[in-house]
């Protein structure tokens, strides 16, 4: 089986050779070489990627291009960004690489992770299919894509010779589904235990509202106020008194920036809360409605389950690490 990794500049690297390493070591496990790794490239310049910052960079020739119909697969990488707003110049910025994908024939498989889900959704070929992405990007590709069957509560989804995966690491679920087919469980499972590889997961945990979405200094004050004030009394009035504001003008700063109301914003961060006490803590249900101040666990209780669809017991069942 072919795989192309495709390298382009802004692209996380490390995620492409952690993928060779992984289908390398089922080889060797199995004794025979299925599945071989190649770089590919929208052409055939050498590309130099980075660590994001710069501080190392690394030149890859790409030994095909995208046009190469002998390709069985091909894997696109995370790009780096610091937040939502970089996503539309990030694509903007890889029309060349659009336009391969564009061209792309049916019977080569696409997989990708992280944000180049995006790039593949506009392609067009997730359009009435079920896919995943990385729970930052949830409301950004509903927006832009919405003839794609999101699905946000997944790590990894397939539909027919596509795949998508969340997170940087996206490319370890995809690499794990591909061992598990193709060679067998039993060989999957040394590999995981030979690497140090995280244990599959099926279940996404559900994530609400995190700081890295959130670029505009005075939306992380309101993100870290809303964490630090009771649930009883997070109303629009204090947070503008608290930032010496007008409602409005909060109201409509939260609105441009998360497409929701306060409350509703004000609401997410505190459930937020509660998901992290419940995976990573042992404390029980009454005790976190307590630290987070609501006014009774009946009310939290009614709450969490409105907005998650999962009481806060079945949660923590579901995602306790």
């Amino acid at each position: 089986m072919k795989i192309g990794l495709v390298v382009a500049p802004g692209c996380v690297v490390s995620g492409l050779f952690a993928f060779a390493e992984l289908l390398e070591a089922a080889n060797n496990r199995a004794g025979k070489q299925f599945f071989e790794s190649v770089w590919v490239g929208v052409d055939l310049n050498n590309v130099l990627v980075t660590t994001g910052s710069k501080a190392m960079t690394v030149s890859i020739s790409p030994s095909t291009t995208l046009a190469d119909h002998s390709l069985d697969a091909i894997l696109l990488p995370g790009f780096w960004t610091q937040g939502i707003r970089q996503v539309a110049p990030l694509l903007n910025s890889k029309q060349a690489l659009q336009r391969a994908l564009n061209q792309m024939p049916s019977h080569i498989g696409i997989w990708a992770y992280c944000t180049s889900v995006c790039l593949l959704a506009a392609s067009g070929r997730l359009n009435h299919q079920v896919a995943t992405a990385t729970w930052w990007l949830a409301d950004y590709v509903q927006e832009h894509y919405p003839k794609v069957n999101w699905n946000f509560t997944q790590i990894f989804e397939r539909q027919g010779k596509d795949a998508t995966a969340s997170g940087v690491n996206g490319y370890l679920p995809i690499a794990q589904a591909l061992i598990a087919k193709h060679y067998s469980q039993d060989i999957l499972r040394d590999i995981i235990d030979l690497m140090v590889v995280p244990k599959p997961n099926n279940n996404q945990r559900l994530q609400l509202i995190g700081l890295m979405q959130l670029e505009d200094r005075l939306m992380q004050k309101i993100y870290v106020w809303t964490e630090n004030t009771p649930a009883t009394e997070l109303t629009i009035k204090s947070l503008a008194q608290a930032l010496n504001l007008t409602e409005r003008t909060v109201a409509r700063k939260v609105k441009a920036n998360t497409k929701l109301s306060c409350a509703h914003f004000m609401r997410l961060i505190k459930l937020y809360q509660a998901t992290e006490y419940l995976i990573y803590g042992s404390e029980t249900v009454s005790s976190i409605a307590i630290r987070l101040g609501y006014s009774d666990d009946a009310a939290f209780r009614r709450t969490f389950k409105k907005i998650l669809g999962y009481t806060p017991v079945a949660y923590r069942q579901e995602f306790k690490r």
